[in-house]
């Protein structure tokens, strides 16, 4: 009884806190800035709803609660275009169960019980009745995400394409919030470090899901659409160039040796050179599938809606694969490699070659020994 009510106590305090902040009637969208796409994805009207409920608790009840709210949001506005989006009954199923499939993996992420009967078990139904007491106060706020100002016919697309971008946009605010403790306590506390990168690896993974749906989108209705967004593009949100640089140089932080390491036995940080460097994939794969997805949506030798051509897209993936990481793997590689004891010499075509025993045990009866 005493660790139900303790656990409720929380609940109790969000209630009254809305209940005597409740600016429902009149409430700020957050102020527009210069940034056209940040702009675009509301990203003032996020941030907006991010500061007035900065202040609660976080709780283990609560946690991530008032981001859930936007996900959650956005998720259900483009569910309900979906049907106007699809032109054929197998397209709809494809992209409405991938779409699901990736918020649920986002909700898990962010709270495994939210969607579950756990909190109920837990706390009684107190839970839901002041969890949603708190939904319908900064509903008018959670409004502003989804209200888009566009011509009706291009509703749809634009409540799909935007809040795909609107769902990146929410996610990296969590991505840079989780990277700022990992740089804290990279070398100091190696296992919760590595626990925030994977849980960041986790959300790349479903942001780059997300920019795969968006190749689903109809060939000719998307350029129609792509007029009402030239002059602004992905590239431009802030919180995504500043996150790939941070992850680009985040192995610079390391206060030993990548090398030494490697070849060491220290299992610990090894383990965390792995972390990073699947951390730095994740975020180049991300930039990746942009660049895909320029080219396939609008052709390889289009412009992008900044106007950049789109084979230069490519340029900033070489860019951030140049990491510590990445050089030092390439050192040890190198001296590696002029080891010959698992090699064999063969004639293939009339060229003489030089093969790994795996390769060579595979095909020994057409190759001809050297």
């Amino acid at each position: 009884m005493y660790e139900y009510i303790l656990f409720c106590l929380p609940i109790f305090f969000y209630y009254f806190y809305f209940f005597e902040n409740d600016n429902s009637n009149g409430f700020s969208r957050g102020k527009k800035t210069n940034n056209l796409y940040e702009n675009w994805v509301k990203k003032p009207e996020i941030l907006c709803i991010l500061h007035i409920t900065k202040d609660l608790p976080n709780t283990i009840i609560f946690n991530n609660l008032i981001t859930i709210f936007m996900l959650e949001t956005i998720y259900n506005n483009i569910s309900n275009n979906i049907n106007s989006l699809a032109k054929d009954p197998l397209q709809k199923q494809y992209v409405t169960n991938n779409f699901k499939k990736i918020y649920m993996n986002l909700i898990e992420i962010y709270d495994k019980n939210y969607y579950s009967y756990y909190n109920v078990f837990m706390y009684g139904f107190s839970y839901y009745k002041y969890k949603n007491k708190i939904k319908k106060i900064i509903n008018p706020y959670l409004k502003t995400l989804i209200d888009y100002d566009i011509p009706k016919k291009y509703l749809p697309m634009d409540s799909f394409f935007r809040g795909i971008h609107q769902l990146i946009e929410i996610n990296l605010i969590y991505i840079l919030n989780n990277h700022k403790d990992i740089k804290k306590i990279l070398n100091n506390d190696i296992t919760c470090a590595r626990k925030l990168i994977y849980k960041n690896i986790n959300v790349w993974q479903e942001l780059i899901q997300l920019l795969n749906l968006l190749v689903t989108l109809d060939e000719y209705d998307y350029q129609h659409y792509r007029n009402l967004i030239y002059g602004t593009s992905g590239g431009e949100s802030i919180n995504l160039r500043h996150i790939q640089k941070e992850i680009q140089k985040i192995d610079e932080l390391l206060d030993f040796d990548i090398v030494e390491t490697l070849l060491g036995n220290d299992l610990d940080k090894k383990l965390l050179i792995s972390s990073i460097k699947l951390y730095q994939y994740y975020t180049t794969q991300f930039w990746m599938t942009h660049f895909n997805l320029a080219a396939s949506t609008n052709g390889l030798d289009n412009k992008g809606t900044m106007g950049t051509p789109i084979p230069k897209l490519i340029d900033k993936c070489f860019a951030m694969v140049k990491t510590d990481i990445n050089n030092s793997i390439n050192k040890i590689s190198q001296n590696i490699l002029k080891n010959d004891e698992y090699k064999k010499n063969v004639i293939i075509n009339d060229v003489q070659k030089k093969i790994g025993l795996s390769v060579y045990n595979s095909s020994k009866n057409i190759l001809k020994d050297v």
